[in-house]
């Protein structure tokens, strides 16, 4: 299957209407675990909650960059972010609060987590990933979907949005230097997180 006919397949309105349930149906989830953390703890927890469907020419560099051919039994199969939402907190310690609650979710199958928090990656990006499983259920069938819940801070979302501005398809000569300063601001947002952790905490025990 060639780029062309991938696309025909992913812009179809049925494979599109079923991922837009999809989202709607873990959006909601997501708002009622924020309610849940807001009550209990009596301050806002979720900022934002962002969503989106890799477009198919995406798909299509990803699967060859991982030496798979564009076929769309192997987006379905071997990609674990053709649906993928962004939950962004102001609190790091809210950040394992909102995974802690989705994962125990009983309709919810974990499949993967990467804590590129605790574990940021070369480049200095952080962020908390969660792969999962999820039952759609469509007219008389039912389907698992395969999602990819980011959660990350506010500072960290920032970072991210501004590394992906700069270094987005650019050359690897020209964004050497950048890349070693974005790398610096990681540091220096993972202290600022770290810093209005311990602010919060100090102003909650007065």
């Amino acid at each position: 299957m060639d780029t062309e006919l991938l696309s025909r397949k992913l812009t179809d309105p049925e494979f599109l209407l079923k991922k837009d349930w999809m989202i709607q149906n873990i959006e909601f989830k997501l708002k009622m675990i924020d309610l849940e953390l807001s009550s209990k703890y009596k301050r806002t927890i979720m900022q934002k909650i962002d969503h989106r469907v890799k477009k198919p020419d995406s798909i299509a560099r990803k699967l060859i960059k991982k030496g798979y051919k564009v076929t769309y039994e192997n987006a379905a199969g071997k990609l674990n972010d053709i649906i993928g939402l962004r939950v962004v907190c102001l609190y790091s310690d809210d950040v394992y609060k909102i995974a802690e609650l989705l994962k125990q979710q009983m309709d919810f199958h974990l499949i993967k987590e990467k804590d590129y928090i605790k574990y940021p990656k070369k480049s200095g990006y952080q962020s908390l990933h969660l792969i999962f499983d999820v039952p759609l259920i469509y007219k008389e069938t039912e389907e698992f979907q395969r999602v990819e819940i980011q959660i990350r801070t506010v500072a960290m979302d920032f970072w991210a949005g501004v590394d992906n501005q700069i270094c987005y398809k650019k050359s690897p000569e020209k964004m050497k230097k950048a890349e070693t300063e974005l790398k610096n601001y990681s540091n220096v947002i993972s202290t600022m997180d770290r810093q209005m952790l311990e602010l919060r905490k100090k102003v909650e025990s007065m």
